[in-house]
């Protein structure tokens, strides 16, 4: 089974990846060793992005805690709900903590990254009390913008790195994630999390790996976005001014530039999550790896559509070249109007009227809902909103719509 967990991530992403994995005793090192308390058929996870800060006490948290059992922090094969969802009741053997094999943050922005703060905050006050931890983290998958522009131009960042300090000093949208940033690297140092492990540096377009039965490529950022990632960095050091990096934090090119792309290929289904990246670069990335031409478009079984719909993210191309069963928007339409409308009629219409596939929604957003009804006049496509009793989106592959 692969199943996804859409939280309610606000106007933000948080998610979880579960999937069944053979007992193979394998970490992201390959290692074998009394670590690995899974049973023999036990659930792996991996948890994308955590929302803004809110998202943690209201919904990640009491997820993540659901995650937990018998066979020692990691659900069972089969201990689901009706709704695919790990059971709430059973208590952990020996009182082990929720297992969770990678935290993947695909970009330092508030609404991806404050949540996980706030988790890795919870593990270092633990820690520096001498408590158990609250959860267990193998690794965290995590580019910094300062690797990345390194990694185009050595030594880049450096230079520019009085002025970042000189921004965050002022502006709001530095601060914010200069901030995370730094504090999700030092609780990742602190915790003595595998970083990037087992990819042994940035995540960037053609890594790849295998996790416990779960194929993982990276499908950007490509050298395209590190080069107008560096060439803001050039610019800044050019003109000696802490402007140029708070208009790019504000505007969002910074932590979508760098934003991580992941192709998750398993034996129960496919998925393509986009983060904030552009359309462009994502497709880009498909080519770059040849897994894009003109032949066909690219299918995949779930696509979570980038910057949670927005119509400055995508254009029609997007959809024409990338197919899914299920697509997913990650938002509420409360501080950001997303979906964009433009963005809904681009996807139907890529489709024929006769196709069926589900379009799902982690919020009841009535101007989406209402765009989508006025859609589907003649369509075989159909829409599903979370519940606001229900914790989560829940998606299993294998239910085709």
């Amino acid at each position: 089974m692969l199943t996804f967990d859409f939280l309610d991530a606000r106007h933000g992403d948080c998610f979880l990846v579960r999937w069944d994995a053979e007992r193979d005793g394998q970490g992201p090192e390959g290692g074998r060793g009394p670590e690995d308390r899974r049973g023999p058929d036990g659930e792996r996870v991996m948890l994308v992005d955590g929302g803004p800060s809110p998202v943690y006490r209201a919904s990640l948290q009491g997820r993540l805690h659901r995650l937990t059992g018998p066979d020692g922090g990691r659900a069972r094969r089969g201990g689901h709900d009706r709704d695919g969802d790990p059971p709430a009741h059973d208590p952990p053997r020996d009182g082990l903590p929720p297992h969770l094999d990678v935290v993947c943050l695909s970009h330092v922005d508030d609404d991806h990254a404050g949540g996980l703060v706030r988790l890795f905050r919870d593990m270092r006050q633990a820690q520096q009390d001498g408590e158990a931890l609250p959860y267990e983290v193998d690794a965290l998958w995590f580019n910094s913008v300062e690797e990345l522009v390194d990694r185009h131009v050595p030594g880049l960042s450096a230079s520019v790195h009085p002025l970042l300090e000189r921004a965050a000093a002022s502006e709001a949208a530095v601060t914010a994630s200069y901030n995370q940033g730094r504090d999700i690297r030092d609780a990742a140092v602190a915790l003595r999390l595998d970083g990037n492990d087992p990819f042994g540096g940035p995540l960037t377009e053609g890594a790849e790996a295998t996790l416990h039965d779960l194929d993982v490529t990276v499908v950007a950022p490509d050298e395209g976005a590190l080069a107008e990632l560096a060439e803001k960095w050039h610019e800044a050091r050019r003109r000696g001014d802490p402007e140029v990096i708070s208009a790019a934090y504000a505007d969002d090119s910074v932590p979508n530039l760098s934003s991580i792309v992941l192709l998750l290929r398993h034996a129960d289904g496919t998925a393509l999550l986009t983060g904030d990246a552009r359309g462009d670069h994502v497709l880009a990335g498909l080519r770059a790896l040849d897994l894009l031409d003109d032949a066909a478009p690219f299918h995949v079984d779930l696509l979570k559509l980038p910057h949670h719909g927005s119509e400055r993210n995508v254009e029609p191309d997007f959809f024409e070249r990338i197919r899914a069963d299920h697509y997913v928007i990650s938002a509420d339409g409360v501080r950001h109007h997303h979906p964009g409308e433009d963005t809904l009629r681009w996807l139907v219409e890529s489709r024929a009227p006769e196709e069926e596939y589900v379009v799902h929604l982690t919020n009841h957003i009535p101007f989406a809902e209402e765009a989508l009804a006025e859609l589907r006049a003649d369509r075989a496509f159909e829409v599903e909103v979370r519940g606001p009793a229900d914790q989560a989106l829940v998606i299993s592959m294998g239910d085709r719509p």
